[in-house]
């Protein structure tokens, strides 16, 4: 308990941005890093939300044309949205994580333009699970607070989510032909920008996978059907993975060597 408030304090006032692919678990770390007092920015909630309060402007009839096809939506449309958020006072005072933004090096452009950031955890997960994970094994996500589940870290009672009591969805872009277009554009366009902020010395790589000689408790690792989880890496090999717990532990354990 003492560390986690030597943690809360020290990441008052941080701005910190999530960086990775489509189902490498934005969303979750985010959720992880709000816990400790930061406002949590989720672009695709704030556009989801005002979609539904007004589904008929250039925005939201943008936004979804935009989830029909798997593609971007213009920076005139998304940039000013973001900032009016960062510019808030529950962000400027508290701090911030923000996901699902930049997604482009003219987006990275504008906002490094306007904010000096903290730190940037890129999520390193390997590309076999990140297509498997959504498509095959059950990835579902909370109507209400987006937190997602799957047959890896399913939810208590199924079909319901644990942190806030509402029902759990299949998400329309969690489809093939979606997914494999949103993995190219974050080949193509985000790893463009990667450069700049490694020269800022800023960004903290994430990973999900365990080396074979890493002493870690079962309890923190990625089982399906009770067995533990083993994946195919990017480079040919196999490796475990870390559940939800796991990721946190390490995230915060990164967090206490950057800031205490």
């Amino acid at each position: 308990m003492e560390r986690l408030e030597k943690l809360k304090a020290a990441i008052k006032g941080k701005k910190i941005l999530l960086l990775g692919p489509t189902g490498s678990g934005k969303g979750n770390r985010a959720k992880d890093l709000e816990a400790l007092g930061l406002v949590h920015i989720g672009l695709g909630a704030i556009l989801r939300e005002k979609v539904r309060k007004d589904p008929n402007s250039e925005l939201s009839l943008s936004v979804i044309e935009t989830t029909k096809k798997g593609t971007l939506l213009p920076d005139h449309l998304v940039f000013p949205i973001v900032m009016d958020y960062l510019n808030r006072n529950d962000c400027q005072q508290r701090g911030f994580v923000m996901e699902g933004f930049p997604r482009t090096k003219a987006q990275a452009d504008l906002l490094l333009s306007e904010i000096d950031l903290d730190i940037v955890f890129l999520l390193d997960v390997p590309k076999a699970f990140l297509i498997d994970g959504i498509l095959l094994f059950n990835r579902h996500s909370c109507i209400e607070c987006k937190t997602t589940y799957s047959d890896f870290d399913p939810p208590k009672v199924k079909g319901i989510c644990d942190r806030c009591g509402n029902r759990l969805i299949k998400r329309m872009s969690d489809r093939v032909e979606r997914v494999k277009t949103r993995l190219k554009i974050y080949e193509e366009q985000i790893r463009s920008f990667l450069p700049d902020l490694e020269a800022k010395g800023i960004v903290q790589v994430l990973t999900i996978t365990v080396d074979d000689d890493e002493a870690i408790r079962n309890k923190y690792l990625k089982k399906l059907k009770g067995e533990i989880y083993w994946v195919q890496t990017d480079r040919g090999g196999k490796a475990r993975m870390l559940n939800y717990e796991g990721m946190r532990k390490r995230l915060y354990r990164i967090l206490e060597e950057k800031l205490i």
